[in-house]
Formats: structure tokens, sequence, C-alpha cells
């Protein structure tokens, strides 16, 4: 690891893991209403979903699924490396919902690497991309932000990008 590559344990890398739940989350019409990097007994930081209905979704497994991945391929685009250990709950999230959705092990396998291939292609878009790296900024300072503020930089950073 070099001196540019957050350790998995940081702030940095916990910022990065929360946002990219908050903004994939808002890319695929799931409101939030808040996301944090303090630390609780439970866990390193949290995205608070909101109650509210966003934009109707056609497979809410896969949506879920893929809000799931966003926390630890987004940490990866940053760190280098999968921090499965790190992204173990979410990891379980995962393979439960592939349980519901395959009927063999294989097929479970193939769609949980499916999800990931997805997750990654949602995060390579350049402004949902910035948006993440401005939720980090703002996490590291503040600690937590509210979903509206988090939707008005996805905002601010999509439109930019076209």
């Amino acid at each position: 690891m070099n001196s540019n590559t957050p350790d998995p344990n940081s702030d940095e890398a916990t910022a990065y893991h929360e946002a990219g739940h908050a903004i994939v989350a808002l890319v695929l019409g799931r409101p939030v209403e808040k996301v944090t990097i303090r630390e609780n007994s439970l866990r390193l930081g949290q995205v608070q979903m909101s109650n509210r209905r966003g934009t109707p979704i056609k497979d809410e497994v896969e949506v879920q699924a893929l809000i799931l991945l966003a926390g630890v391929v987004s940490e990866a685009r940053r760190t280098g490396v999968y921090n499965w250990r790190g992204a173990q709950q979410d990891m379980q999230g995962v393979r439960r919902l592939a349980r519901f959705r395959a009927s063999t092990e294989k097929q479970e396998e193939r769609l949980q690497q499916r999800w990931l291939d997805k997750a990654e292609y949602l995060l390579d878009d350049d402004g949902t991309w910035k948006a993440v790296t401005e939720v980090v900024r703002e996490l590291l300072d503040k600690k937590s932000l509210s979903g509206r503020a988090v939707a008005q930089i996805l905002e601010l950073c999509t439109r930019d990008s076209t």
C-alpha cells in the first residue's frame, strides 16, 4: 500500500464505502435519509434509507444487492483492494438475496458476480464517481450528511458531467 492509499480501517476508506452505498441508492431511485461515518458498536458508518417512495423500482432484489455491493466497490476503487472482511455484513445480505433469486449454488455465484459487475459499471460513470468523491470530502469534514445534501451533490455532479 503506498502513502496515497487509505488504510482499509481509516475514516477515508469508510467514507468511500458509505458514499458508494448512498450514491448508488439514489442513482437507482432509493431515497436516502442520512449518511454517517460516525462509528458505533456495530459498524464504522451507515446509510439510513428513507421510507419515502422514490422512483418505481422494477427489480427490488437486484437494486438492494447493487446498493449493498456499491460500498465495497467504491472503497476498492480508492484503495485498490476489495475489503471483503470489512463488508461481511453487506455480503451476507447479497448472498441472502442471491439465494432468494437462484436455485443452485452455481447460479448464486454467477448472479453475485453479475451484480458485482453492475455495481462496478454504475460507479464507473464519471458523474456518479465525482458525486462519490464529493460526498467523501464532505463526510470527512462533517462526519454526517443528510440525504438531501447527498442528493444535491449527485444532481450537481451528474449535471456537470453531461
